[in-house]
């Protein structure tokens, strides 16, 4: 399996278990078309960066995507993602409630984070949280970590390091290039 491949098998296994969340949660979700608050301007690793831009060059022309220099994300119109369907994984996480081993206490324990505006009004019992009603990032991050390796193996001559991250506006950069590039074959 191509590391591609492996970033995308990946990625559904997240939609399915992040549907999974959003159901058992709904009440407490606040989450919706529109609320845009946690949205940042973000880096990725270059094999979410790749199968991002190998997605969106199918369903993105890049003429329709200029980017607003003035929003929290520069791929929000009107509040609304323009790259939902491709989006990172941390953007398809983001908001429910997420496992990952906090170090900064004096024993290393599990913490769950979440969206400040969701869980509002939930009960004490409510907010308690295990590896059935919660998603275990750093679990997660191994894998893509794992899939940017084996990515970085199979395309040296892109010249990445592991900790290496592409802005993610640059995907519009790519996409205006390959676009130009077509062009020109025609």
């Amino acid at each position: 399996m191509t590391s591609i491949e492996q970033y995308r098998a990946l990625r559904r296994e997240i939609d399915v278990r992040t549907g999974e969340l959003e159901q058992m949660h709904a009440r407490h979700l606040t989450c919706k078309p529109g609320c845009h608050q946690c949205c940042v301007n973000l880096s990725v690793f270059p094999v979410e960066f790749y199968a991002i831009l190998e997605e969106m060059r199918r369903l993105v022309p890049a003429v329709e995507l200029t980017l607003d220099p003035n929003a929290s994300c520069a791929f929000l119109k009107q509040g609304c993602c323009r790259i939902y369907a491709c989006r990172p994984m941390i953007c398809r996480t983001h908001g429910l409630p997420v496992a990952f081993l906090n170090a900064d206490t004096e024993e290393p324990e599990m913490s769950v984070s979440f969206c400040p505006l969701n869980f509002v009004d939930a009960e004490e019992d409510e907010l308690s949280f295990g590896p059935d009603n919660s998603l275990n990032i750093d679990e997660l991050n191994m894998r893509l970590y794992a899939a940017n390796a084996q990515f970085l193996q199979e395309h040296p001559e892109l010249r990445f390091g592991p900790s290496d991250r592409i802005d993610l506006r640059e995907l519009v950069v790519r996409l205006q290039q390959m676009q130009v590039a077509a062009q020109r074959i025609e």
